[in-house]
């Protein structure tokens, strides 16, 4: 559902047509910025906030790790359900070219936002 009223802030920060930053005018377009800030915000990086984020930067330089991919998954499922409940993560795929680029990952995350019916999202998140 699309309004006139904004929402939320969009990422990666712009200049908006009123206001300071670009706004989102609506769930599904305010929840893709939830999750991508949530994800790319490592555990640790808000002060008041210890525990706000994922592990997916860490993760990253232990590209030798056995069930390297499954981390990811999990760590992915595990910011999502804590914060971000209205969130139900259906699937994640993760894409490395070990050889050239270890320590980077691109995650192709399928979601669904429990309070809009099929809403059936993607994102692609360049984890680097």
């Amino acid at each position: 559902m699309t309004s006139k009223v904004p929402v939320g802030i969009c990422i990666p920060y712009s200049n908006g047509n009123s206001g300071f930053f670009k706004q989102t005018f609506s769930d599904i377009e305010r929840a893709h910025t939830n999750l991508k800030m949530l994800l790319l915000t490592a555990k640790g990086e808000r002060p008041l906030v210890p525990t706000y984020g994922s592990d997916l930067r860490s993760l990253l330089f232990s590209p030798g790790e056995d069930q390297y991919d499954s981390l990811i998954v999990d760590a992915v499922h595990d910011a999502t359900e804590k914060w971000m409940p209205e969130i139900v993560v259906s699937n994640v795929d993760v894409a490395r070219d070990i050889d050239n680029a270890p320590n980077s990952a691109e995650i192709f995350i399928t979601f669904n936002i429990v309070s809009i019916p099929n809403s059936n999202e993607q994102i692609k998140l360049e984890i680097y």
